[in-house]
């Protein structure tokens, strides 16, 4: 007989379980030793997503931006990407890369057009980076909690036959992705959020972890990021990347001093 899992454990409600960080310390030692009983990562076997505040939802910017009929959104993102191909035309970019609707969707997503793609980050640093980066401008007082979401990607839910998949974005033309560690969800149903399509399964078959991090530690938190190499420099190739680096070490200097 299957447990429902809110009777295991109370915290899990829509096969979503929150899980409350008194700080970056505690962050780092259950995100990996949560999911690995032997404490020892595996690549692949998880996936991450950083948000600025643990109130946000799972929701792309193709959701956040329709406002049509929830029966025609599919029509209306592929009519997106059908567009930004024509705009493309004039683009010097290599012919595969233009036949490749995926290679293309993702460079789509990275240059601001709302589609259904949601980033994730086969690494948990390069989340928290995500969730920590934009409150070096915005401060600290704005929100509680920065949020690190946590999916499984062996988990049967993540398929096209179920209506949101778990795809590879081919990195033609799209170093951010590979410097970032890219995968994504592709919802494909008429749910404006990860968090409703994951409601409609049994609670046996999926499990969305949010952990929420102190907003406070912000300064350890991208200090020791800094460290191990994660900067605006890395994730955003470029000049812009640079610059953007160059700012928030010198924010945070100030901001410990």
């Amino acid at each position: 007989m299957l447990v429902n899992a809110e009777e295991k454990d109370p915290s899990v409600k829509n096969n979503i379980v929150n899980i409350i960080c008194s700080s970056w310390s505690e962050f780092k030692d259950r995100v990996i030793s949560d999911q690995y009983s032997d404490r020892l990562f595996r690549k692949g076997k998880y996936l991450f997503r950083g948000q600025g505040s643990d109130s946000w939802a799972l929701s792309t910017s193709f959701d956040r931006w329709y406002e049509g009929k929830k029966s025609e959104k599919n029509e209306s993102a592929d009519r997106l990407l059908s567009e930004f191909k024509l705009e493309c035309e004039f683009e010097e970019m290599p012919e595969s890369l233009r036949r490749d609707n995926m290679a293309m969707l993702g460079l789509a997503q990275h240059h601001g057009l709302p589609t259904r793609l949601l980033d994730w980050s086969e690494s948990p640093y390069v989340a928290a980076f995500f969730a920590f980066s934009g409150h070096v401008r915005q401060g600290i007082n704005l929100e509680k909690y920065v949020a690190v979401w946590v999916l499984d990607s062996e988990s049967k839910v993540w398929s096209e036959e179920h209506g949101c998949a778990l795809v590879k974005v081919p990195a033609l033309w799209n170093q951010r992705i590979r410097n970032q560690f890219g995968r994504f969800t592709y919802l494909r149903t008429a749910d404006d959020t990860l968090e409703n399509y994951v409601a409609h399964f049994e609670h046996e078959e999926v499990v969305l972890k949010k952990y929420c991090i102190p907003v406070r530690d912000l300064l350890p938190a991208m200090s020791e990021l800094d460290a191990m190499g994660l900067t605006h420099a890395r994730i955003y190739p470029g000049l812009e990347g640079n610059a953007r680096a160059a700012e928030v070490r010198v924010t945070l200097r100030r901001l410990g001093a």
